[in-house]
């Protein structure tokens, strides 16, 4: 963001405690979001891995879909969802 005296302004988020999801296969990569969404759970979505909080029943059912699991810290920046308040450029007329 750019202040009115012309200097920058950089916000990052925190890194906190956050499990990373990867499985082999990148056909049930993608699937694993869906179970995610299904449950209301805030996920990141990153190129070849998800981000969630930590949660011991949502990771045991992610590890009976065969996903590999790693606990890391780092900045947590979950999708906003349909109804988050992203740019809507949606036409009333």
């Amino acid at each position: 963001m750019q202040l009115d005296d012309g200097k920058w302004l950089r916000i990052q988020a925190a890194a906190e405690l956050v499990v990373e999801v990867r499985h082999e296969d990148p056909n049930q990569l993608v699937r694993l979001p869906w179970h995610l969404g299904n449950r209301h759970l805030p996920t990141e979505i990153r190129s070849r891995v998800l981000r969630i909080r930590p949660d011991h029943v949502i990771e045991e059912m992610l590890h009976g879909f065969g996903a590999a699991l790693i606990n890391v810290e780092a900045p947590f920046q979950p999708e906003g969802g349909a109804y988050s308040n992203h740019e809507n450029h949606h036409d009333n007329s």
